[in-house]
């Protein structure tokens, strides 16, 4: 089996569905996004702009491990997006990212959970996941911090963060994604 189609597939958590984005859910993405607030910690702080947005989308559709767009099961509605990209077979490593979700959502457990559910995916395939992150997102950075990734790179434009399979194969101590 190619290991990219593992990627493109439709998930489902206990709260929301996670759907292959597709050019029709561009008005509820932007519904969301359009929202400054969720760019504020964000190093492409303008992407709350309809054109700025429909660049992002644009790239979202035509990532070759496909996005997911978060739909609330019981709202039925588009709360956000995130996407795996960068795949790297040699490495068995495959980064994660590029969400937002709706604030309303924010300091739910929602981010986790679907994380959770995309993390469990990911190491199927791969044994590290990458999460790039600008290091004035703090929000972001404590977020991929309580799914147990540590700091592996930093620089001016990002900090880079990796969660190890190996990390989580442990039977001595509970895991941080729980």
């Amino acid at each position: 089996m190619n290991p990219i189609a593992t990627f493109e597939v439709e998930l489902e958590t206990e709260n929301f569905f996670l759907v292959q984005t597709v050019q029709s859910h561009f008005d509820d993405l932007y519904l969301v996004a359009s929202n400054p607030m969720v760019w504020a910690q964000h190093p492409e702080r303008d992407r709350w702009k309809e054109p700025v947005f429909l660049q992002f989308f644009q790239k979202a559709l035509e990532n070759d491990l496909g996005c997911f767009t978060i739909i609330d099961k019981d709202k039925n509605r588009v709360v956000g997006s995130t996407r795996f990209y960068s795949f790297d077979s040699g490495n068995k490593a495959i980064r994660l990212g590029y969400t937002f979700m709706d604030p309303s959502y924010w300091g739910t457990g929602a981010n986790r959970e679907i994380k959770n559910t995309l993390i469990d995916l990911a190491f199927s395939v791969v044994d590290k996941i990458f999460f790039d992150i600008g290091p004035d997102n703090h929000r972001s950075r404590a977020a991929v911090e309580k799914l147990g990734a540590v700091v592996a790179e930093t620089s001016a434009e990002k900090v880079i963060y990796v969660l190890k399979r190996s990390a989580l194969d442990t039977t001595s101590s509970p895991s941080p994604r729980e």
